[in-house]
């Protein structure tokens, strides 16, 4: 597997539910990520901590966030100048191909499926997370868009 660095980075996850939240925290831990997390529930709070000037390295973002979804997020946030170069990485538990094409189309970085079992869920965030998202990353073809360790 990739080789985390020791570089900090600035992450934002972009989560509304409580035990998703508690599990990335556990996951990155775990990874010995050295790092400065913070949270948003959902878009408005996400635009909130950008407009803040708060500077992040890279964004975690739901699908199923209420109010506005997490794809209508990743278009605005792509859209807007400051911070369309800001990598974003779709995390959510949608499979569906529709969803991939769409955020792919938007411009995420990556989608990756949040696996049920924990393992899987913590080699999934340390194949994203083995990359060195303090220099600007390409994203990949469309063919290794998605990470998806899920095995159902």
């Amino acid at each position: 597997m990739t080789e985390i660095t020791n570089t900090k980075l600035n992450i934002l996850l972009v989560e509304d539910d409580s035990d998703d939240i508690l599990f990335f925290k556990e996951a990155i831990e775990k990874l010995d990520i050295v790092n400065e997390l913070s949270i948003a529930t959902g878009c408005k709070e996400l635009f909130s901590q950008l407009d803040n000037n708060k500077i992040f390295d890279i964004i975690f973002l739901d699908i199923n966030l209420p109010i506005m979804d997490g794809k209508q997020c990743l278009k605005e946030i792509k859209a807007n100048e400051r911070y369309k170069e800001v990598p974003i990485i779709i995390f959510t538990g949608s499979q569906a191909q529709s969803d991939v094409d769409v955020v792919y189309e938007y411009g995420a970085h990556y989608h990756v499926v949040k696996p049920y079992a924990h393992i899987n869920y913590i080699a999934s965030l340390k194949i994203v997370l083995g990359l060195n998202w303090k220099e600007k990353q390409p994203r990949p073809s469309k063919e290794n868009f998605v990470v998806n360790l899920t095995f159902n």
